[in-house]
């Protein structure tokens, strides 16, 4: 996954607002970015719930593992494109 494919100042944003909500409010707040965002939350029969969000995927067993999964992934894809841009010779 690289950063030129991220809308990293999103993700911070959305980051930064869901990290004080947990519960209903957190899973309000995914299933809410998904619809207005062209995002995908899928809870198929078989107990594996998928989220996409920001062109990031996660699944888990249930929402809440996949809400996390998801988080963990969009920090991850945080980091590693500030150690991109960091790597960049600087400009003359």
């Amino acid at each position: 996954m690289t950063g030129r494919l991220l809308d990293i100042h999103a993700i911070t944003a959305f980051l930064a607002r869901v990290a004080p909500l947990s519960g209903d409010a957190l899973h309000e707040a995914f299933v809410c970015a998904s619809l207005e965002g062209g995002g995908r939350f899928h809870v198929p029969a078989e107990d594996r719930s998928v989220l996409t969000l920001y062109r990031i995927s996660a699944s888990g067993p249930t929402e809440a593992e996949a809400i996390a999964a998801w988080i963990t992934r969009a920090r991850k894809a945080v980091a590693d494109t500030a150690a991109e841009a960091d790597a960049l010779p600087a400009s003359p």
